[in-house]
């Protein structure tokens, strides 16, 4: 038996699923904490600007990006908006700020858990390949 005190190896059984399926649970939960806050945001009337949920096609990276509202909406940065937000109440404007920072750091949590993911799944393969490798090199006992 290996001695591997701060190693939970009973997670990794199953081919490393168990910790597949917890990095997409808690993607799955950044997801959708970044909805929430993408509503709140556009729930705030009389404004030009909100959060919304950008996803890329490619890979499916989800992030939150600032809005100008109105017939252009394209994205801008906190910079582009920043004066426009240092304009409002006090009270307003730090909720702002307060969104900001919540966007960022579930911006960076998604990319965290991505990269977690990925390796999770190439765990997942090479313990897959490891097991194939060791099957095929094991004798075959012949059968008379």
């Amino acid at each position: 038996m290996l001695s591997t005190p701060h190693i939970d190896l009973n997670g990794f059984k199953g081919k490393g699923a168990a910790w597949v399926a917890q990095a997409r649970a808690q993607l799955a939960e950044i997801h959708a904490a970044m909805r929430v806050l993408s509503q709140e945001t556009r729930a705030v009337r009389g404004h030009d600007f909100s959060l919304t949920v950008h996803s890329r096609s490619k890979n499916g990276q989800k992030s939150l990006r600032w809005r100008l509202a109105g017939t252009s909406s394209q994205h801008v940065t906190w910079e582009a908006i920043v004066a426009q937000v240092a304009a409002l109440p006090p009270a307003l404007a730090q909720w702002y700020r307060q969104a900001n920072a919540a966007a960022l750091t579930l911006n960076y949590q998604e990319m965290a858990l991505r990269h977690e993911l990925r390796l999770a799944e190439q765990l997942q393969d090479e313990l897959r390949q490891a097991d194939m490798a060791y099957e095929r090199a094991q004798p075959r006992s012949e059968v008379y």
